[in-house]
């Protein structure tokens, strides 16, 4: 089951519905490309701290059909910063389970879990990590 609910709005072609997306409480689902976006990591976390972060916030999923390398990516933002991606297949999964709910151009919100991002003395630092709390059947 892909949705804990109805559609947040009707939706139109400039305004696409918004879904919220019911996981069990796993963050299964890892993001991808987190690496490129450290800074905005930082910036939605604060400044580093010794012991690093774990903190749960809500994230959207945002269809990136215009998305030079692969016109089905599916982008993950945080606080209006993107964070990465859905991995390709999961994107792809994401993307059928939408349509088939009738609800192709929606915004999903999920709740996330940062990870990461430490800093230690000596120069220790660590990444961010991202990870989604969404039903993962069929993504592996």
């Amino acid at each position: 089951k892909l949705f804990g609910g109805k559609g947040l709005g009707e939706g139109t072609a400039a305004e696409p519905d918004v879904v919220r997306l019911t996981g069990n409480g796993d963050f299964a689902l890892e993001v991808v490309g987190e690496s490129h976006y450290q800074q905005n990591l930082e910036t939605i976390c604060g400044p580093r701290k010794e012991d690093g972060e774990n903190l749960i916030v809500e994230a959207r999923l945002v269809l990136d059909d215009s998305n030079p390398y692969d016109n089905r990516a599916v982008l993950v933002e945080i606080s209006e910063l993107q964070v990465g991606h859905l991995a390709r297949e999961a994107a792809r999964v994401y993307r059928e389970q939408l349509r088939k709910k009738r609800h192709s151009h929606a915004i999903g919100l999920c709740a996330a879990r940062i990870k990461g991002g430490w800093k230690r003395k000596g120069g220790d630092t660590g990444h961010y990590g991202v990870w989604l709390d969404i039903p993962v059947e069929g993504i592996d």
